[in-house]
């Protein structure tokens, strides 16, 4: 036993890069799986599980069907069990397979009713995309529906395969065409071949980096990056170039293209394979609520965020939102934190992302069971409503998400957001457009906006601009910083970077000699040391960043600590510096703020402060040196004399020269500002005109959405139709398998048929005396089908002392065709409790008109009895009471507006019979009214009607009497008499009356 272990788990440690391949497939993919396990290798190093649609009550007779005719071993897939290579799993019905960590089988049982086939080809798939990587491989065979799209979808996001079968050779299409449509599949081959197809796969050559040795080469990789712009019109110059080469290497292998200056130029000449590539860039992984800490945190903030927020508008933006799981995730949080007040909000969420095809598949808001795995059932059953096979989200969360197509990286920003999420995207971009990108999401943001990143990612050296609020779920807070301009977009490229190169390569060439590096060694340090001690580095978000010396101009201020040069420079220095910054950003290379009096330290000094432009590329950006310069009043030329007139001068001077300047500085903040406000207003008009032809673009791409999901549902219909059409022509062997699948589901209906109606079916054999009952009439009874065996005695014994003889006189009748149907009696079930059954049966006879068996059904009726003889037994005592009584009665019928019954007393008080009564009906009733009670009658009626059976009306009105036309006064109490068993309406109202005479008497008394 201790061998058989370590050998496993040494075989488990000598295979590390076993490729899984998940196999799907539906109606006819026994054919197709036969067809592909006859022609697989047997030295792949691969694994096979399959998932194809089963009956969950039927036997599976996959394995031995199978395994007769594959080159490789063939097993049921149990829990728990670890992959082999070279080995075939078949997943059992009733079960969904997944793939988890260690290569194990992961099988999931389902109790409740099912609404999707199982085992679900999307949750494989997905699960070995999560698991495997770039050693995921899904197959889509033969069958109907849409399963297998989304998981396919998922391995090719994770730099897997994903191939399918040529429509052509399936013998149904559904699946195969489905995923060819969602546009993520590499290869489309027939049956027979997808064993040659897998071995190239693993032997073909793949590149991992472009650094590696043979690696694409730097104008092979632009001539690429190149047509991908020119064709599909987006630049992925800025995206990691190690993802690029991934996505080609991928490509190139499934075209079997061992060159790479070959590939550039197969993009050249075929143009579809551009957009094969372009589409496999693209793919994104996804799903609701990603990360369900992270959205719970979500959740907390945003519900603080709305209660602080004054107006009742939220605009949100969620970038990359692939097929739209998540901005649906944020609609259902608001609608979750809104509740009813949810129509008082205007919500805009803007879902963006590069990918038509995904933003179409959002648009639709359909998605499959294995989508939904997750989520809780309270959420999925209060916003998701079942469409066919599939799940869609109700139209109230729906309404809130806006779907675009939207480049990032050129495309501007939707503004005035209070919510901005961007999850998982930039981890393909370099280090350069993230640092364009946080910037525009903080001009897109309103003050203390959110911006939610993935986990992978950061704010990076943007600190002064976003302050985190959970540093685990990477949930920021924007902070307002000032005056917000549009941040800029620099065009970075191949080009670029290829000068860096060279500038490298200069500055890595022999430096001067030892001679001249020691002379200007020395000049800089003594410039350092004794003209400008004090230095100060400044970014371009004017954020100190590095300071040498002792600077007495630099103060740390109370409160949040903050970098900024303007709150932690001497105050009196602010305006001159604010000009002198204006001044470099006009184009200057250096500007001074001027000297300026004022007294430090106890001290009067002169300051003028220095700056210089650094111009750089990296990642630190432009920068700004500051040196300052103190000076003694003695040490400024002007005011070195001693005589008064020429201190009195210089004053003036000097006062002259500041009121110079704070004109100056005046101009330039009137001009800055007019500036401004034109740019604002001209983008404010861009802005609102894109989003009128967005707005619009949408509403026709929506018209257009619906009538292609028209279309499709007719597609759908007419090829569910072909589908039964083509049935009849399934192999044998096929076709036995379909009638069993078919027998198991058809007893499963009638046994679910006959739970529901409590009834059960039951066949008697005559000339073997032989009765068989189905589940059903087991149940009805409580009895143990292992334990009790249906007889004709025992039968007879099941029906109560009084009723024994009378159900064997029903039975002999029966075969003498002289039975009255149907036959009640009463019986006891398991628990000795009397049920009332109601027997129907149908006689077959021979030739010789001799009963040969009796076929039957028996149903409890216990129920529906009771409740008739109840109803029965009431109205008796109705009537009795009625006719007992020393007050008239009558039972007024509202649909017919009749009446239907009188008592004694009533033909004594009024003269009339129920017979004369039966032309005051409809309209004509209300001639037994006085006219003047008319409208009051009619109100009470009406109240009624509105009342609770058993609940008493009073009122007082006049009844034309029929003896001599006289209106006679009485006192009445209306009641509920019946109600309407489909409306739970008042049907008949039963109504007392008393001479008002007597009452008024009673009254006076």
């Amino acid at each position: 036993m201790s061998n058989r272990v370590n050998s496993n788990i040494n075989s488990a440690i000598k295979r590390p890069d076993l490729t899984v391949v998940g196999v799907g497939a539906s109606a006819g993919g026994l054919e197709a799986l036969q067809s592909m396990l006859s022609n697989l290798p047997t030295d792949t190093n691969m694994a096979f599980v399959v998932a194809q649609h089963l009956s969950p009550s039927y036997k599976s007779m996959m394995v031995d069907l199978l395994e007769k005719c594959s080159t490789i071993p063939i097993t049921s897939a149990t829990d728990n069990e670890v992959l082999e290579p070279n080995h075939a799993y078949i997943c059992p019905p009733n079960y969904n397979v997944e793939i988890t960590s260690g290569d194990r089988i992961n099988l999931i049982s389902y109790t409740e009713a099912r609404r999707t086939p199982r085992p679900s080809v999307d949750m494989l798939f997905e699960s070995i995309a999560s698991v495997k990587g770039e050693s995921a491989i899904g197959i889509v065979l033969s069958g109907t529906g849409t399963d297998g799209s989304r998981g396919i979808r998922a391995i090719k996001g994770e730099n897997g395969f994903g191939i399918v079968q040529d429509p052509s050779d399936a013998k149904y299409d559904g699946m195969p065409n489905s995923a060819i449509n969602s546009g993520n599949v590499d290869l489309i081959v027939q049956s027979t071949e997808i064993g040659t197809e897998l071995k190239n796969i693993m032997h073909f050559p793949r590149r991992r980096s472009i650094d590696d040795e043979n690696a694409i080469s730097r104008d092979t990789y632009n001539g690429i990056i190149n047509i991908l712009k020119k064709q599909c019109k987006v630049d992925f110059t800025l995206y990691k170039e190690s993802t690029i080469v991934r996505r080609i290497d991928r490509r190139m292998t499934s075209i079997r293209v061992h060159d790479t200056e070959m590939y550039l130029q197969h993009l050249k000449n075929h143009k579809e394979e551009v957009n094969l590539l372009f589409n496999d860039m693209l793919i994104g992984v996804t799903s609701f609520f990603r990360d369900a800490r992270a959205f719970d945190r979500l959740d907390r903030e945003l519900s603080s965020y709305i209660q602080n927020k004054d107006t009742k508008e939220l605009r949100i933006w969620c970038v990359g939102c692939s097929t739209g799981e998540e901005p649906y995730s944020i609609a259902i949080i608001l609608s979750q934190i809104l509740g009813d007040k949810i129509d008082d909000y205007k919500i805009q969420i803007f879902a963006t992302d590069i990918d038509k095809n995904a933003i179409e598949f959002a648009r639709n808001a359909v998605y499959p069971e294995s989508a939904l795995q997750n989520l809780p059932k309270p959420i999925r059953e209060k916003f998701f409503i079942v469409n066919d096979e599939q799940f869609e989200l109700t139209k109230a969360i729906k309404s809130h998400v806006i779907f675009s197509v939207h480049d990032i990286n050129n495309d501007p920003p939707f503004l005035r957001l209070d919510l901005i999420t961007c999850r998982n995207l930039m981890i393909y971009f370099t280090v350069e457009l993230q640092r364009q990108i946080l910037p525009t999401f903080h001009y897109a943001l309103n003050p203390k906006g959110i911006l939610m990143l993935g986990q992978s990612e950061s704010i990076g050296v943007f600190q002064e601009q976003y302050r985190p609020l959970s540093k685990t779920s990477k949930i920021y807070e924007a902070l307002f910083v000032g005056k917000q301009l549009p941040p800029e977009r620099k065009s970075g490229g191949i080009k670029k970077k290829a000068v860096d190169y060279k500038e490298q390569s200069v500055r890595e060439a022999p430096r001067r000699s030892k001679l001249n590096e020691e002379f200007s060694t020395l000049i800089s340090k003594s410039l350092k040391e004794f003209v400008l001690p004090n230095a100060i580095l400044v970014n371009e978000n004017q954020d100190i960043i590095f300071t040498e010396g002792d600077n007495k101009l630099l103060v740390r201020p109370s409160g949040l600590p903050t970098n900024n040069i303007f709150k932690n420079l001497h105050p009196q220095l602010a305006v001159d510096l604010r000009s002198a910054f204006h001044h470099l950003n006009n184009g200057k290379e250096i500007a001074n703020t001027g000297f300026q009096s004022f007294n430090l330290d106890g001290n009067d000094v002169w300051v003028k402060l220095i700056l210089i432009s650094i111009k750089r590329e990296g990642p630190l950006g432009s920068l700004i040196l500051i040196f300052s310069q103190i000076e003694e009043p003695v040490n400024i030329p002007i005011l070195s004399g001693e005589e008064t007139d020429t201190t009195n001068q210089a004053v003036l001077i000097e006062q002259q020269r500041l009121l110079l300047k704070t004109k100056e500085q005046l101009q330039n903040v009137i001009e800055e500002l007019e500036t401004s406000n034109e740019e604002m207003q001209s983008m404010n008009e861009e802005l609102q005109s894109s989003n009128e032809e967005l707005q619009s673009s949408n509403e026709e791409l929506e018209t257009t959405n619906e009538e292609l999901q028209s279309t499709n549902e007719e597609l759908q219909t007419a090829y569910a139709e072909l589908s039964m059409a083509y049935e009849e022509r399934e192999h044998q062997r096929a076709e036995l398998e379909a009638l069993r699948n078919d027998l198991q589901h058809t007893n499963g209906l009638l046994e679910d048929a006959e739970k529901s109606a409590k009834m059960g079916s039951w066949l008697w054999d005559i000339s073997t005396r032989k009765i068989e009952w189905s589940n059903g009439c087991y149940l009805l009874f409580g009895l143990d089908k292992e334990v009790f065996h249906p007889s004709y005695e025992a039968f007879i014994g099941l029906a109560q002392d009084h009723f024994r003889a009378r159900l064997e006189e029903q039975l002999t009748n029966l075969l003498h065709s002289k039975a009255v149907q149907p036959f009640i009696f009463e019986a006891y079930d398991s628990d000795k409790k009397t049920i009332i059954i109601s027997l129907d049966a149908v006689v077959s006879f021979n030739d010789l008109k001799q009963a040969e068996r009796v076929m039957g059904t028996m149903t409890d009726v216990t129920e529906s009895i009771l409740s008739e003889r109840e109803q029965t037994l009431y109205k008796d005592k109705i009537s009795y009471i009625l006719n007992s009584s020393l007050n008239a009665a009558c039972v007024i019928d509202l649909k017919t507006m009749s009446i239907e019954y009188i008592n004694t007393e009533f033909y004594k008080l009024f003269g009339y019979s129920i017979e004369s009564l039966n032309s005051f009906k409809g309209e004509s009733f209300y001639e037994l009214i006085d006219p003047e009670d008319k409208i009051s009658f009619i109100t009470v009626m009406q109240n009624v009607i509105d009342s609770k059976p058993g609940q008493a009306i009073p009122s007082s009105y006049q009844v034309v009497s029929g003896k001599d036309g006289i209106s006679i006064p009485v006192y009445a109490n209306h009641t509920i008499y019946e109600v309407d068993e489909s409306t739970l309406a008042a049907s008949k109202v039963l109504i007392t009356l008393f001479s008002s005479k007597s009452y008024t008497e009673l009254e006076e008394s």
